[in-house]
């Protein structure tokens, strides 16, 4: 196994896990900051506040991603599992 195929599969790990998170990451960005500003506007500034709608919506997230994001997990490992023998 020589040194591009450790970077080709290192560089194809971390984009799989960006494709996986990055769903959750937004949704979570998206709400704090609408969170963020009502509590600005409001003058609340109670932590639990942020954190109740934050988990909701990466939930909310999370149930609507989850097909696609099986699918690709499933597909990703069967290619990696599949490129063993070629690797070593």
């Amino acid at each position: 196994m020589d040194m591009a195929q450790v970077i080709d599969g290192s560089r194809e790990a971390v984009r799989m896990a960006l494709l996986l998170g990055g769903p959750l990451l937004a949704a979570a960005l998206a709400v704090a900051l609408v969170v963020g500003v009502v509590q600005t506007l409001t003058q609340m500034h109670d932590p639990v506040v942020g954190l109740v709608p934050r988990l909701a919506a990466v939930l909310l997230a999370l149930l609507a991603v989850l097909p696609w994001a099986i699918e690709s997990w499933v597909a990703y490992a069967a290619d990696l599992i599949g490129s063993i023998p070629e690797r070593f």
